[in-house]
């Protein structure tokens, strides 16, 4: 089914994670007269520190310089764990009024340009509890921010292993696996 109206923006940013929020941020602050959506195929912010949940997941990078320059990053660990830079994105879209631009379920199929509109034309596909509901909608925008990342969100890679089909142990892939899965290292 598919939307007979057209929803136009003057951005669109693709992906509610650090760099969407962001740049959100931005066009909050620098660009009030600016119209902006963000699209978000899951269901919550945060990319890949909401997608991961591999025991033991931090940040590789100190959080004072990763962090954005519009809000110091105040907690004591600079390598943080997932929950902790959670925290740090959900308050930062709360503080800064950005939660009522994003739209959740909501996954890009395709952007084309018109030239004869000087605009962009965006499928997106809606879905409901990370299903898709086979709702179609189109937006139109000035100006399309793809904040997307580089993971396939949905279908991780998964390499081949060398002797997988002997392997008597559990292989946990770090976007699907269990949210309790334990190991003999956790805590490190």
């Amino acid at each position: 089914m598919e939307s007979s109206s057209i929803e136009h923006v003057d951005v669109l940013i693709v992906g509610a994670g650090i760099s969407g929020i962001g740049a959100a941020y931005y066009l909050r602050t620098m660009q009030p007269t600016k119209t902006f959506a963000i699209v978000e195929a899951r269901g919550d912010i945060g990319g890949t520190w909401d997608l991961f949940r591999y025991p033991g997941i931090r940040s590789d990078s100190d959080l004072h310089t990763f962090s954005y320059e519009f809000k110091a990053w105040e907690n004591d660990k600079a390598i943080a764990s997932a929950d902790a830079i959670m925290s740090y994105l959900r308050q930062t879209v709360a503080e800064n009024g950005i939660g009522t631009a994003i739209r959740f379920g909501h996954k890009v199929i395709e952007a084309a340009w018109s030239s004869r509109d000087a605009r962009w034309l965006v499928q997106i596909e809606r879905s409901r509890d990370g299903q898709a509901c086979g709702e179609r909608v189109t937006m139109s925008c000035g100006w399309f921010f793809c904040a997307s990342g580089y993971y396939r969100y949905d279908a991780g890679y998964t390499p081949e292993f060398p002797g997988r089909q002997r392997f008597s142990g559990q292989i946990v892939h770090p976007s699907t696996g269990p949210k309790t899965w334990t190991t003999a290292a956790s805590g490190w």
